[in-house]
């Protein structure tokens, strides 16, 4: 009987089936799962151009400079996040801000929002404010500006003796100029073309447990020229 059973080959597609079996679920779930974070990430890039695209389109930058403390984009930050569906709009922080070009390497932040919601609460227009990444400056009020106030933007963003770029009457670098101008000195935020930066971070689980993938936070950042003055 022994002899017969070391013969018998029935059953042995069975067996490697069993043994094969756990690395196509590995690679199955893996593919599934790499697939989804490939689309998500895809998805935040949308919503993150359609926030710069709708704000730049909507929002006159000079208005906004004017009064910022009036200024809201709850619509169009809920509007973004729209676009992030079908994934989780609550898992997502939207972020729109106004700089002002300085010099080529530095801009000042006139205006930011942050925000985060539910559906419920994109339904209903409000949000629920979150903290931004920027730091606003205080014009127009007539005061110091801090230096807080000023970011750098990326690299090779703004030519070198561009028209987008202030100058002050005595020459110095008008980032650098923090208190309230005189005859000579132009202060910073007060000259300078305006850009508006979108930034998104959408914190991503995958839907099915995998080990060699855990919670990934995606983040996305456009800046666009403004559509109107």
């Amino acid at each position: 009987m022994l002899k017969r059973l070391l013969r018998d080959k029935g059953g042995y597609a069975l067996v490697e089936f069993a043994i094969v079996l756990p690395f196509m679920l590995v690679l199955y779930l893996g593919g599934y799962v790499m697939s989804d974070m490939i689309a998500c990430n895809r998805k935040v890039t949308l919503a993150t151009r359609a926030l710069a695209d709708m704000t730049s389109r909507a929002f006159s930058p000079t208005l906004v400079a004017a009064s910022p403390s009036t200024t809201s984009a709850t619509a169009f930050l809920n509007a973004a996040a729209v676009v992030m569906t079908p994934y989780g709009v609550a898992n997502a922080t939207e972020q729109i801000s106004l700089l002002r070009i300085c010099d080529q390497n530095n801009a000042y932040v006139v205006w930011t929002q942050a925000q985060t919601q539910t559906p419920a609460q994109i339904a209903s227009n409000t949000a629920t404010a979150a903290t931004s990444t920027l730091t606003a400056g205080t014009l127009p009020s007539v005061a110091t500006q801090s230096a807080n106030s000023v970011v750098a933007l990326p690299s090779g963003f703004v030519a070198a003796g561009s028209p987008l770029i202030p100058a002050s009457p005595d020459g110095s670098d008008v980032c650098t100029n923090y208190a309230p101008g005189t005859s000579t000195v132009t202060q910073v935020g007060t000259a300078g073309a305006y850009v508006w930066v979108a930034t998104i971070n959408y914190t991503y689980t995958p839907a099915v447990a995998y080990s060699s993938f855990s919670a990934t936070t995606f983040t996305d950042t456009i800046y666009m020229s403004p559509r109107l003055n």
